[in-house]
């Protein structure tokens, strides 16, 4: 007995020394750190991090703890693990960057994605040539007709909202939880544009649910995707309690809202009943994807497209803007002088106190650098992965000069992770990164093309323009009428609180939080 154990210690050994030299091998033995599980480890996500022992797991925050401390030293690093894991090359630069996210055919998404087994086949999910399918179909309701509805929503659910709340009655509102607030109107918002799911600030769709809300299971759904990854479907019939029951309880609740809705919009199409007067019309985003199953021919979707599409659009697709209106008013609150810059900016474009509309988009200029400021700093995705498509060539920068030093062989099948944060961050693209300065967006100082927070490519967002429409509205309603502030401690300066309170993780929906603001009646109210 005690031999059969040796010898199958032995092999286990073996196997685990053959995985670290193939990873190596990979990555083209990039210096970077070996350990138990790797960087975008199904397993590691679940387990906790451990720090310089051999049992050594990276976690989900890998990239955001590296950050904290002073990044990475090199613009290109390994991760290799010997224990569960694939081997990952991290990039750190600007032109790596556009390398991997660029058009070639060099890159693409996941042979094996983990999000398609949880949420279905989907246009964010696919690689390049089913891509071409799935944007074919969706692409064509992002347009102005759509982004004009936006801003026309967005308006009618912030008056909504306002008047729901009792805010016009009040000198103060304190918000206890930022990240509620901005998810349920953004969720709202790409409900009612993109799928015709009006409702109101009481009635939200957020709401939906009997056992847990549409909120509370996208927060469940978010957080808890590796249980879902890991558990066998027996167990959440052997064990139905706890966490797996929560779980469990979170997908079946929507997927059977999004089925029930896809059943009633091939309805709605069938009888012609999907214009309005307050719509799109016929070409929403929910009637281009339902009508591809329905229609058949070249770029028909089955059913898992369809329901994949669906929740991308509808419950992925908020998160975003949700995240980003959460560092951009906390950021606001901080630093008071930027937020007097955008009312001033408001009072020139809406004297009078008029309302707002679409045409005035393109005049916030000042709210869109604060926008593309906090996404720098708080990208809603700090890292984006890929995978060589075959033997690839990379070029590897200095990182403080950019000056090219040498190249390195990426092995077929081995995932790329652009770190958007650390280049974000890195000083040779943004000067004093770790300030909140909106003016760099147009003093000449920095290159756009390092910035990353829609991604780069053919595969950047394809929601940019509705993202940005709705945050723009959002904040233009808000700080006219409203100054946000936040309570720092005694003798606390605003960088201390950013980084006391502003913990971004990869886990958990929006990352931020949770982050308490005030909203105070400007005083011409």
């Amino acid at each position: 007995m005690l031999q059969a154990a040796l010898v199958l210690l032995a092999l286990f050994a073996f196997s685990r020394v053959y995985k670290v030299w193939s990873g190596l091998k990979a990555v083209d033995y990039i210096s970077g750190i070996r350990c138990a599980f790797g960087a975008r480890s199904s397993l590691g996500l679940l387990l906790p991090t451990r720090l310089k022992s051999f049992f050594y797991n990276p976690g989900p925050n890998y990239v955001w703890e590296k950050q904290r401390t002073g990044g990475f030293e090199e613009d290109i690093v390994s991760v290799v693990p010997w224990l569960h894991g694939s081997p990952v090359a991290i990039v750190s630069s600007m032109e790596a960057m556009q390398q991997v996210l660029g058009y070639s055919d060099d890159f693409d998404k996941l042979t094996r994605e983990p999000g398609t087994a949880l949420f279905g086949t989907n246009v964010v999910t696919l690689q390049k040539e089913a891509w071409k399918k799935h944007r074919r179909v969706v692409h064509p309701a992002f347009s102005n007709k759509l982004y004009s509805l936006v801003w026309k929503e967005s308006m009618r659910m912030f008056r909504d909202m306002v008047d729901t709340e009792g805010w016009d009655k009040k000198q103060s509102v304190d918000i206890p939880l930022l990240s509620n607030l901005t998810s349920k109107f953004t969720l709202n918002i790409v409900a009612s544009c993109a799928f015709d799911f009006r409702s109101t600030w009481s009635d939200s769709i957020a709401s939906v649910g009997n056992e847990m809300t549409l909120q509370e299971c996208l927060k469940t759904v978010i957080g808890d995707a590796p249980v879902r990854i890991l558990a066998p479907k027996w167990a959440y019939y052997v064990f139905p309690f706890g966490a797996l029951r929560r779980v469990d309880t979170a997908f079946s609740t929507i997927f059977g809202f999004m089925r029930a809705q896809i059943a009633l919009r091939r309805e709605k199409i069938v009888s012609e009943d999907v214009t309005s007067e307050d719509t799109q019309g016929k070409n929403t985003i929910f009637n281009n994807i339902v009508k591809a199953n329905m229609d058949g021919g070249k770029f028909a979707f089955d059913e898992e497209e369809v329901i994949g599409n669906t929740f991308i659009m509808l419950f992925a697709g908020h998160e975003t803007t949700a995240r980003t209106l959460n560092s951009l008013l906390s950021l606001l609150a901080l630093y008071q002088d930027e937020q007097d810059k955008v009312y001033q900016e408001i009072k020139r474009i809406l004297p009078d106190g008029r309302d707002s509309t679409f045409e005035d988009f393109e005049s916030f200029t000042q709210i869109r650098k604060c926008i593309q400021e906090a996404m720098r700093l708080y990208p809603p995705i700090g890292a984006l992965l890929r995978e060589a498509m075959h033997d690839v060539q990379i070029g590897v920068t200095n990182k403080i000069t950019g000056e090219k030093e040498r190249t390195v062989v990426i092995k077929k099948g081995t995932q790329i992770l652009v770190n958007v944060l650390g280049i974000h961050y890195n000083p040779r693209h943004f000067p004093d990164p770790e300030t909140f300065k909106p003016s760099r967006w147009d003093d000449g100082s920095i290159d756009p093309d390092a910035f990353g927070g829609f991604g780069q490519g053919p595969r950047a967002c394809i929601g940019r323009k509705f993202s940005l429409a709705e945050a723009t509205c959002f904040v233009a309603m808000l700080l006219r009428d409203w100054r946000v502030e936040v309570d720092l401690a005694e003798g606390e300066s605003p960088q201390q609180w950013q980084r006391r309170v502003m913990t971004d993780k990869a886990t958990g929906p929006r990352g931020l939080g949770p982050i308490s603001v005030r909203f105070v009646k400007r005083k011409s109210q």
